[in-house]
């Protein structure tokens, strides 16, 4: 267990389930694209007012790099358990050369040479940095079996898997009760076990765990029936 793993548990039991840190991302990325677009616009027209538009942008881009980093930091160590892989790992370095670029921006911009030729260069390759951090990011979430060789009952179940079970089972285990991951799991040996499973989860011992029960109405027996072709064609029968 992690130092964050309460705070997670508290979020999925009033609903949420999905990591934190995705969210945030989107303001970072944006604020750095809105600055290279005034800022080519300010170049292009010659005029003052949008290369200040560029520059206000970028303070708050290199503001909003902070709570960024922290819910990544926490996802990283819930999800992941601080497992240094490679995609994260470069996640990393990238978001460290981000805020010396974003850094050495606001000295620019404050210095007075917000309309100079060097912030120009900042504004482009902040820009090429967060499109590689999207691009591997968007690679670390939409990892999975949905490629254009895997059936259609395949890709909707790895769907609901992504949307209802991967932020608790990433990688087919279970980062409340490690001792109990998806992957090998004896409800997975046939699918009226495995239905009658998520409608009413229970430990080995009958008690109740922290799992939620999925209804009719949050997933439908086809539905179960498609998260149950995925999980076996990821994971394999016990």
């Amino acid at each position: 267990m992690t130092f964050f793993d309460p705070l997670y548990w508290a979020f999925a039991y009033v609903g949420y389930r999905d990591p934190l840190h995705p969210p945030f991302t989107h303001y970072p990325i944006a604020l750095v694209t809105v600055s290279l677009l005034f800022a080519l616009l300010g170049w292009w027209f010659k005029r003052s007012n949008f290369w200040t538009f560029a520059g206000y942008s970028l303070v708050l881009a290199w503001l909003f790099i902070f709570p960024t980093v922290l819910f990544g930091f926490m996802d990283w160590q819930h999800y992941y358990r601080g497992d240094w892989l490679l995609l994260i790992e470069l996640k990393i370095y990238l978001t460290c050369f981000l805020f010396v670029l974003l850094s050495l921006g606001l000295i620019l911009f404050y210095k007075g040479r917000g309309e100079s030729l060097g912030i120009l260069a900042v504004y482009v390759v902040g820009f090429i940095t967060v499109v590689a951090l999207g691009f591997f990011g968007g690679k670390i979430v939409y990892e999975g079996v949905g490629g254009a060789g895997a059936s259609q009952q395949v890709q909707a179940g790895e769907k609901i898997f992504r949307e209802n079970c991967r932020s608790c089972h990433k990688g087919g285990g279970d980062v409340i009760l490690s001792q109990y991951p998806v992957k090998g799991s004896k409800e997975l040996a046939d699918f009226n076990k495995f239905v009658d499973f998520i409608r009413d989860p229970r430990l080995p011992d009958g008690s109740k765990g922290p799992m939620p029960a999925f209804p009719h109405h949050e997933i439908s027996d086809r539905e179960a029936h498609e998260l149950y072709q995925f999980l076996i064609k990821k994971f394999g029968k016990p």
